[in-house]
């Protein structure tokens, strides 16, 4: 890889190093990440360039920038592999209590983008993104029902998923719900979020924000996924004082009406972090990183009841009165 960058970018790195889930150098104070994209389509890979364009023209410093080769165009293919290079200024890491103001300045230049956005829009597409990906998976549920496996993970999933299929389906009708009862407001324009935004997305040696990362999308589907990462981190506790912090400092800029609160609740109720261990676990012939999806299984089992007390208690907990607000609570949770 050291030999292919040279070759394609005329930079002589002296080793890779890990940033996040991917490899990288720094090379004059400049953070260089390295991407695969085989199964990235070129569509996409222009749309994420044009935000970060964006987002740079709108004095945003910590965004990450595509590279051209020196063929002048921005993915390099090679007989193997298929990637891009981004480059950065290197920063310290954004402090953990500025993260939710920082994460709101974010949205709002990203509010303004100026082109159309279409492979990488989420906006209005959960209800069939999440039927598409319950139907997936149901059919595979089915045919390992079919086999009687002895397996322990196995059996472990036949047994769970009807429970997931229930709280799917409410996330559904508390989505819809949402839509149909209502009404978004100027707040709730689409801008540019994460897949999954964390404490770690933005950088934990480094601050950076990689295009890669990137959705175009509802804002609460960030604080919904900060908050999750946020409760699974600790153990299925929620960390009260670090959640109160990102929500007072992301409304000090932004502050959230009723249609963003549903959307962040309907979002938590839909169970990702169940669907994302299974999938994880079947894609994988790694024995290790199965074993690890297998004790991330047995933790969320094991923490049923308790992530439904969080979803009975969410809106309390974060002073949201839910009869002001004519927001619908869910009765059939834990009591």
């Amino acid at each position: 890889m050291l030999e292919t960058i040279y070759e394609h970018y005329g930079v002589r790195p002296t080793e890779l190093m890990t940033i996040g889930q991917h490899k990288g150098f720094q090379y004059r104070n400049i953070l260089y990440t390295i991407i695969n994209v085989r199964n990235m389509e070129q569509e996409e890979l222009t749309e994420l360039h044009q935000m970060s364009q964006f987002l740079m023209t709108q004095g945003d410093r910590q965004v990450a920038t595509l590279m051209a080769n020196q063929q002048g165009t921005g993915v390099t293919e090679t007989d193997d592999q298929r990637f891009i290079v981004c480059r950065c200024p290197i920063f310290n890491p954004v402090s953990s209590s500025n993260i939710g103001k920082e994460l709101a300045l974010f949205h709002q230049r990203g509010r303004m983008l100026p082109y159309e956005v279409e492979k990488c829009k989420r906006l209005g597409q959960w209800k069939s993104m999440w039927e598409t990906r319950l139907d997936q998976m149901e059919k595979f549920w089915y045919s390992k029902v079919q086999e009687h496996p002895n397996h322990e993970m196995e059996k472990k999933f036949i047994e769970s998923f009807p429970y997931y299929v229930g709280l799917t389906e409410n996330a559904i009708q508390y989505l819809v719900d949402t839509e149909i009862d209502d009404l978004p407001r100027t707040i709730d324009t689409a801008t540019i979020c994460h897949h999954r935004f964390t404490a770690q997305t933005w950088g934990e040696n480094y601050y950076y924000k990689l295009p890669i990362d990137w959705v175009f999308d509802h804002p609460s589907r960030d604080l919904a996924e900060y908050i999750r990462a946020n409760y699974m981190k600790h153990n299925h506790r929620i960390h009260k004082q670090t959640i109160h912090e990102f929500l007072s400092e992301y409304e000090t800029v932004s502050p959230l009406s009723s249609f963003a609160w549903r959307l962040l609740y309907a979002r938590l109720l839909f169970p990702v972090h169940y669907f994302e261990v299974i999938e994880g676990y079947y894609s994988s012939r790694d024995k290790n990183v199965q074993h690890g999806y297998f004790k991330q299984l047995e933790s969320i089992l094991q923490h049923s009841n308790a992530y439904e007390q969080f979803l009975k208690q969410f809106y309390s907990f974060v002073g949201i009165t839910a009869t002001r607000y004519n927001i619908p609570e869910l009765t059939w949770l834990s009591s």
